[in-house]
C-alpha cells in the first residue's frame, strides 16, 4: 500500500513538473526595442593639425567632449524601407545632458523590419529640409547666408531578434573659410565677403548640387593690426573651386567701399579648412593675398588699390 501510495505520489510530481517545463518553453518574452545611438564622426576637421600647426588660427578639439558640446539640435526621421512611409518623426529638438553619445528615442512597438533612419544635427529650422517632403535634402544656405556647422547620417537598420542595437554617425556637412586679414588701415571697420561657386543643397547620400552664392557683413570689432574671420561654407561646385570678393569700408552703412579686393578662387571641401590672408601695405597701397596650401603660403595676386 505504501508502495503504491508512493508511485502516486511520484506521478504528480512528474506531472506538475513536466506542466512548469512546458509553461516555461512557451512562454514569449517581449521584442527587445530598436535602440539607436548617435556619436559623431567628425569631431575635427581633417586638415586641422595642418592648420594649428602652420596658422594658429583654428584648434584641435578635445574629442571626449559631449556629444553637446558638438551640436546641440537634432532631427530625426525613421523610415520603413520596404513601403518608403516615414514611421516615426522626432523633430528639431535641444540635446540634453552631457553624454559622450545621444539617443534616438523610438517607438517601443516597431515590428521587424527594414527601416532607414536620416538625422540632421545643428539645423536651425526645419524648413531648410522640408523641399522634397522626406526630410532627405538640406538647403545649405539658405537666404544665400553662411548657416550653421551642419551635420548628417543617413543609415539602414535590420531590425529582428538579433539585430537591434545600434550606433550611427553624424558627418559635417560644410567646410570652413578663414580669412586673415593684416596690417590695414585703423579706420577699416566693416566688410562685406560675397563667396560664388558654392553648392546649394545636399542630400542624405552626401550627394551635393546647385550652384549658390553665399554673403555675410563683418564688423570688425577690434581694430588691431590683424583680424580673422571665419565662415560656414558648402563644398565647391566644381574642382575649379569657389570665388571670393571682399570689399572693406569705414561705415556701418557700407555705401563706398574704403578698399575693393579683387576676386581670389579657392577650394571649398567638406569638413576641410581653407585659408586666406589678405596683408595690406601701406606704403604702395597694395594687397598681398596668399592661400595656404600642403607645401605652405602660395602668392595668389598682388592688388593695386
Amino acid at each position: 500500500m505504501k508502495k503504491n501510495r508512493l508511485y502516486l505520489v511520484c506521478w504528480v510530481l512528474m506531472i506538475h513538473m513536466v506542466g512548469l517545463t512546458s509553461c516555461i518553453r512557451d512562454e514569449i518574452l517581449p521584442c527587445p526595442p530598436l535602440q539607436v545611438m548617435i556619436d559623431i564622426e567628425d569631431k575635427n576637421y581633417d586638415n586641422i593639425d595642418f592648420i594649428e600647426e602652420k596658422t594658429g588660427l583654428d584648434f584641435r578639439k578635445d574629442e571626449s567632449m559631449s556629444f553637446r558640446s558638438y551640436i546641440q539640435k537634432l532631427f530625426y526621421a525613421l523610415y520603413d524601407l520596404e513601403t518608403g512611409e516615414i514611421v516615426f518623426t522626432r523633430h528639431l529638438h535641444d540635446v540634453e545632458g552631457d553624454a559622450s553619445m545621444a539617443t534616438a528615442y523610438l517607438p517601443e512597438n516597431l515590428p521587424f523590419g527594414r527601416y532607414g533612419l536620416v538625422v540632421w544635427g545643428n539645423i536651425l529650422r526645419e524648413d531648410g529640409i522640408v523641399a522634397d517632403g522626406r526630410f532627405g535634402t538640406y538647403d545649405l544656405h539658405q537666404g544665400h547666408v553662411e548657416g550653421y556647422d551642419v551635420y548628417m547620417t543617413a543609415d539602414e537598420l535590420l531590425y529582428d531578434e538579433v539585430n537591434y542595437s545600434y550606433i550611427v554617425k553624424l558627418k559635417r556637412i560644410k567646410g570652413k573659410l578663414l580669412i586673415q586679414a593684416l596690417n590695414f588701415p585703423p579706420e577699416i571697420g566693416w566688410s562685406k565677403k560675397t563667396v560664388s561657386g558654392v553648392t546649394g543643397n545636399v542630400d542624405y547620400e552626401l550627394n551635393y548640387s546647385e550652384p549658390e552664392t553665399v554673403v555675410t557683413y563683418t564688423e570688425w570689432k577690434n581694430r588691431t593690426s590683424e583680424f580673422v574671420s571665419s565662415t560656414f561654407l558648402s563644398p565647391s561646385v566644381t574642382s575649379s573651386g569657389s570665388t571670393v570678393d571682399a570689399d572693406l569700408y569705414d561705415e556701418p552703412e557700407m555705401l563706398e567701399p574704403v578698399i575693393n579686393l579683387e576676386t581670389v578662387s579657392v577650394e571649398i571641401e567638406r569638413n576641410k579648412i581653407t585659408v586666406l590672408r589678405y596683408v595690406y601695405d601701406e606704403s604702395t597701397g597694395n594687397t598681398n593675398i596668399y592661400v595656404l596650401l600642403d607645401d605652405g603660403w602660395d602668392a595668389v595676386h598682388n592688388l593695386e588699390k
